[in-house]
This record gives C-alpha cells, sequence and structure tokens, in this order.
C-alpha cells in the first residue's frame, strides 16, 4: 500500500514539473532605457556676485546672493530655468530666464548657456528709473545627481545691467533642486 501511494505521489510530482516548462531564449537580453518622468523641479541657491564696474563698486565689492530657482529638462540636451535673486546688502533684486545646453547626458550635465532678465540695484542718491534695467547673463556649469530627486546645479554666470551705469558683475551661484522621485527612470524592456 505505501509503495503504490508513493509511486502515484511520484507520479503526480513528476506530472506537475512537465506542464509548468516553458520555453526560455537565453540569448535575449532585456533593453535598458532611461526615461524623463518629471522634467520640472524646484530648489533654493546662493552665491555671490562681484561688481566689475566702479559704480556698482561704490556700493559694494561683492554681493551675497539668494535664489529660488524652477528648471524645466526638455528634449534630451536643453534645460530651461528661471531664477529669482535677492542680493544682500540693500534691497537689491532681479530675475532671469535662461537656456542651457547639456554637453553630456548621466549624471554629471557640464553645460553652457545664456539668459535674459531685469536686475535692480538700489543706489544711494540715485532714483528707481536709473538702477533697473534689463539685464543678461552667459554662464558655464555642472549639474550633479545627488539623487533621483535631487540635483546640485553650480554654474559661474557673467552678468551685464542696461541701466544707467551699465553696472557688470562675474559670480559663483550654488543650488540644490528638488524633483519627483521618478525625474529619470531606468526602465527595463523585455523582448519576447
Amino acid at each position: 500500500m505505501k509503495t503504490r501511494l508513493l509511486t502515484l505521489a511520484f507520479a503526480f510530482a513528476l506530472a506537475g514539473g512537465t506542464v509548468k516548462a516553458e520555453e526560455l531564449n537565453l540569448n535575449e537580453k532585456p533593453d535598458t532605457v532611461t526615461v524623463s518622468l518629471s522634467p520640472y523641479s524646484i530648489g533654493v541657491g546662493g552665491g555671490v556676485i562681484s561688481a566689475l564696474n566702479t559704480e556698482l563698486m561704490d556700493e559694494s565689492p561683492a554681493f551675497l546672493k539668494l535664489s529660488v530657482i524652477q528648471s524645466i529638462h526638455f528634449a534630451e540636451r536643453w534645460n530651461m530655468d528661471l531664477d529669482m535673486d535677492w542680493l544682500l546688502p540693500g534691497q537689491n533684486w532681479g530675475g532671469e530666464l535662461s537656456l542651457d545646453y547639456l554637453l553630456a547626458t548621466g549624471n554629471f550635465k557640464p553645460f553652457i548657456g545664456a539668459g535674459g532678465g531685469f536686475r535692480y540695484f538700489d543706489k544711494a542718491g540715485s532714483d528707481f528709473g536709473h538702477d533697473i534695467g534689463a539685464s543678461g547673463t552667459v554662464h558655464v556649469g555642472m549639474i550633479l545627481d545627488v539623487l533621483d530627486e535631487m540635483q546640485l546645479r553650480i554654474r559661474v554666470p557673467f552678468h551685464i545691467v542696461a541701466n544707467d551705469a551699465g553696472d557688470r558683475g562675474v559670480g559663483l551661484d550654488v543650488g540644490l533642486l528638488f524633483s519627483s522621485p521618478l525625474r529619470n527612470t531606468k526602465v527595463k524592456k523585455l523582448k519576447y
């Protein structure tokens, strides 16, 4: 009786194993692609702008820069940034929309870019209309992916302002940008 039960159990086990078998092609490998799921990020930054013209140097040789940064990544190698800045000492402020071309893609992305906007320097003994003007910038920098949802942006901008004094400055910005955890995700695409 025991021998019959053992034989029957062995037959069921053997039959169950053959029913579940499927054809596998071990030569096929999954493709891994990187997709941008959340191109928008926002963050804060800080830095310094050193004055290059004498009228701006009379106010301060260097200005501490605090920024709110927004960034949109589009296409494969382009970023558009909107920076709103507050410069200390004084009540100096400005904003800039810039376009950056990424020289590489991956976790380390060097870039070059240009932008335009407006800037105001609060100078003693001058009125509002003489101290505000359209501004332009050219810059170089890099973006480093620290985490999936956090990036570090470092750039060196050269500013020129079309106010009465033609204010100019060069600086260094460091910013942290935060985005959705799915900003850049690797997706496996299986071939069958």
